[in-house]
């Protein structure tokens, strides 16, 4: 992925660079207008959508998503790019390994859907990739497993927002409580990240096995 670009980082230079910009963000007096909370979290859930997406996307399909999130003012914008590539790069690597980028978030649903949290935002994050790939996945998932995408995604984007919660339930006409279910979900989350990523390696290689 990252052969084109003019620098690439290590996967541990990559994360400091783009903590130590969201620090120095913090302290300015600056208004983020962007879709995604200006945090790691976002970055770690979009471009885990991304990753997982059975067909790899050119960085410039994606770039223009996550560059206002870090870059600086006065500095050229090829340095955020590169630290970009570089961590995406990274990320993909880790996730073939099974090491996902999920926030620690402990056990309290409540934490994890309060806007701005780890959570909340990595699965926001993850729900403004994948509506970037989610026509990759349309075009190459086979019909019987698109329900099986559809609770990985139910679960990845859960945390999103609140009000997902009480849609479900209302939805089905169900006395249990918000918090309730997002407990549940909680804990199936790291299988369904797990089976997600697992889902695209499996869609590709068979993608590339027919050609």
């Amino acid at each position: 992925m990252s052969g084109q670009w003019a620098k690439s980082v290590s996967y541990r230079d990559a994360l400091n660079g783009l903590q130590e910009r969201f620090d120095r963000l913090s302290t300015q007096d600056r208004v983020a207008s962007h879709e995604l909370f200006p945090n790691l979290s976002s970055i770690d859930g979009y471009l885990f959508a991304i990753n997982a997406a059975p067909a790899s996307l050119s960085p410039t399909e994606w770039l223009g998503d996550l560059l206002p999130l870090i870059q600086q003012p006065d500095e050229a914008p090829a340095d955020a790019v590169n630290l970009l590539i570089s961590y995406a790069t990274h990320s993909k690597s880790r996730q073939v390994q099974q090491k996902y980028a999920l926030p620690e978030v402990g056990s309290d649903p409540v934490k994890a859907m309060q806007p701005g949290s780890p959570m909340n935002s990595f699965s926001h994050g993850f729900e403004v990739g994948y509506r970037r790939v989610e026509s990759i996945w349309s075009a190459l998932l086979a019909e019987s497993l698109r329900q099986e995408l559809e609770s990985q995604r139910f679960a990845l984007t859960f945390f999103a927002s609140a009000e997902n919660a009480r849609t479900y339930l209302r939805n089905r006409n169900s006395d249990m409580r918000p918090d309730q279910l997002a407990e549940q979900v909680l804990k199936t989350l790291p299988k369904a990240a797990d089976l997600h990523v697992r889902l695209g390696m499996a869609t590709e290689a068979d993608r590339g096995a027919t050609h």
